[in-house]
């Protein structure tokens, strides 16, 4: 079989179209170029799967305590979101339940390629650093205990990660033994200082669990565990990427710095379950916060409530490189656990493979072992389950829920920042060589259009006609709604082909849905006219998107109150639009710096705008600036230039012509 994608995640870096040849659920082959596939992408990307070393249970099954067809559920669960390599992590616990725990991990593993082996984190864990963990259960790693564990033989043989405090008496020499019986350790939970943390390197542990959480402070003159795990390259940190546990700052700073950081959820059972839900964990309740983290009943931080592709989305939002990314979740955790053939995409690997939309949201998954999983969609008319009492809650509680919605909104706009990149250049082009920009939409979607080309005239100083609206029901549906008018598909057409929309031209299709007949007609008439077509839409791989030649997927999510697309999807609508036409501006020469030099000065306010960013560029006085500015018509370019030039209005006028209206290139090159 052969699966072909727009683009390949290879070797830590987007690579251009290609295709992967898979034989008996290995990859056999890469292939470059356009190629005759069996399976066809046509957008997004195609990565290998990815692989969470940390993950305490998903979608209500803890790994402790999971039966038969628990482990079913948690497996088709992290499936559908893209994660084809886990290891179970199990929580401090009595020795004896530890050992206990083995026996059903052995069996769910038989079944279950996905499943690694097992995570023991602790019970050799700092009492101070213990987090979430029960006290009266955590102990030294002495020769007793590593005895009862090695020597249960179900437990041998599928232990491969155990993380313990490297400053507890006896740890460097159980770092020694767990290595010599082929397990891998990280030191977590910890006191540790700098010096601890590389003694432990040097005695063989491998990885650093949760970075910055549970373990001794990063400080300038005493690098504690966070400087150690970020700086040995014997040493692979692992920290959780969703947001909280760690701030999005440092981990931008952590990514950067790192070469060998991985990303981990640390998720509880409470992943994947509504907002509010509560589970028993490790001998204690634990609840899913609004932010996707589990809190104990005294707030501590229990764990995350993502999955891991949701954290990938959420490392992106926080500026770190999709690239950079998507390491940290596939080839840096198969390098520090020695998995050869799991984590890339190279011939003789696993065909673990995750297609991605554009957006980076899971469309599709393949496994090795022959299983085909399609990621679950959650579209913005879904009814939220955890909000079905929301009319009962009280008022603080329905605004952080619509403020988490909004957060989670903005984290999927960041990630379809590509698309929307594209986007901005393609239309600047059109708009460059004269042709105009066409909003097409229904409803809150067309209102947005409409207000975005309304605010572009007097902002960057644009003529009418440049940017037009196209608005399902005609511009009186701006103040009064004409819902049916979403579903006319002649009036679309009409519309566009009363303004004559030609191959000169861009258009951009807005539609929360990606599918209202009045937006879509409109962009499929345009594509046929040979225009520009490109697509704002709330729901990734919805008709829309397939008939734009550029799509912006903003995977926003369901609404607090399922279908009104006015609350986050519109939101995250008016950014995409806001900067989609900003960017174009720039692009066309419409600003210098911060400064809108185009601006129309129609009004008191804007003249003293005007006044200001003249005398302010030009570095003369206010009262100068003005008398330019009268000479000049009141045209901010033009009188810097005057200005700065030494020349007369006319002469200006003509150097900025010359410079395509750009006041830079006025000023600086030679026309």
């Amino acid at each position: 079989m052969i699966i072909s994608a727009p683009k390949l995640f290879l070797h830590g870096a987007f690579s251009e179209p290609g295709a992967v040849r898979i034989e008996a659920g290995r990859i056999v082959e890469i292939l470059s170029g356009p190629v005759d596939a069996d399976i066809r992408l046509e957008h997004g990307f195609l990565s290998p799967g990815l692989i969470d070393l940390h993950n305490n249970g998903a979608f209500g099954v803890d790994c402790a305590t999971a039966q038969p067809q628990d482990w079913d559920r948690y497996v088709a669960g992290l499936l559908a979101h893209g994660v084809t390599a886990v290891l179970p992590t199990i929580v401090t616990a009595p020795l004896p339940a530890l050992c206990a725990a083995a026996e059903p991990v052995a069996a769910a593993m038989a079944r279950h390629e996905t499943l690694l082996g097992l995570h023991l984190e602790g019970p050799f864990l700092a009492p101070t650093k213990r987090g979430a963990h029960r006290v009266e259960w955590v102990r030294d790693p002495d020769e007793a205990a590593l005895d009862t564990l090695l020597n249960h033989e179900p437990l041998r043989r599928i232990l491969r990660l155990v993380t313990l405090a490297p400053e507890r008496p006896g740890a460097l020499a159980a770092i020694s033994r767990l290595v010599a019986a082929g397990v891998t350790v990280s030191l977590g939970h910890t006191e540790a200082s700098a010096a601890q943390m590389r003694a432990a390197a040097a005695a063989g542990a491998r990885l650093v669990t949760h970075v910055f959480n549970a373990q001794s402070p990063l400080h300038h003159r005493e690098p504690g565990a966070p400087g150690v795990a970020l700086t040995d390259p014997r040493l692979f940190p692992c920290l959780i990427a969703d947001g909280v546990h760690v701030d999005p700052a440092v981990l931008q700073i952590a990514f950067a710095a790192c070469p060998r950081a991985i990303a981990v959820t640390d998720s509880l059972l409470i992943a994947g379950l509504a907002a509010g839900a509560e589970q028993d964990f490790g001998g204690a309740p634990v609840r899913l916060g609004p932010q996707g983290v589990g809190l104990r009943a005294d707030g501590t931080l229990a764990g995350a409530g993502i999955t891991l592709d949701e954290g990938i989305r959420r490392l992106i939002a926080a500026g770190v490189a999709p690239e950079v990314a998507l390491a940290a979740a596939t080839a840096r955790p198969a390098e520090a656990l020695g998995l050869a053939d799991r984590g890339r995409l190279a011939p003789g690997a696993r065909a673990d493979l995750v297609w991605w939309g554009d957006d980076f949201r899971v469309r599709q998954v393949w496994t090795g072992a022959g299983t085909q999983t399609t990621a679950p969609t959650r579209g913005t008319e879904t009814a939220r389950d955890e909000v079905s009492n929301l009319e009962e809650q009280p008022t603080a509680d329905i605004v952080s829920a619509f403020l988490a919605q909004e957060g989670a909104a903005q984290r999927a706009l960041s990630a379809a920042a590509p698309a929307l990149v594209a986007l901005a250049d393609a239309v600047a082009a059109r708009l460059h060589a004269g042709g105009r920009l066409f909003y097409v939409g229904a409803g809150t979607s067309g209102r947005l259009g409409l207000l975005d080309a309304v605010e572009c005239g007097p902002t960057f100083g644009i003529p009418d006609g440049v940017i037009v609206p196209v608005l399902a029901g005609g511009e009186m549906a701006f103040l009064r709604a004409a819902e049916g008018a979403e579903d006319d598909e002649e009036a679309a057409i009409a519309a566009l082909l009363a303004h004559e929309v030609s191959a000169a031209d861009a258009l951009v299709g807005i539609a929360a849905s990606g599918a209202t007949p009045f937006t879509l007609a409109a962009v499929k008439h345009a594509a046929a006219c040979g225009a520009l077509t490109g697509a704002i839409l709330n729901s990734p791989g919805a008709p829309l998107a397939q008939a734009a030649q550029i799509a912006v997927q903003i995977a926003s999510g369901a609404e607090i109150i399922a279908g009104s697309t006015r609350l986050s999807a519109g939101s995250t609508q008016k950014i995409a639009l806001n900067i989609l036409s900003s960017t174009v501006m720039i692009r066309l020469g419409k600003t210098f710096g911060p400064y809108m030099v185009d601006v129309r000065a129609t009004n008191e306010k804007l003249r003293r705008r005007a006044v200001g960013m003249t005398a302010k560029i030009a570095n003369v006085s206010e009262p100068a600036a003005l008398l330019a500015l009268e000479a000049c018509g009141m045209h901010v370019k033009t009188a810097v230039v005057t200005l700065l030039l030494a020349l007369s209005p006319q002469e200006a006028a003509q150097r900025l012509e010359r410079a395509g209206g750009s006041l830079r290139r006025a000023l600086n090159e030679r026309i």
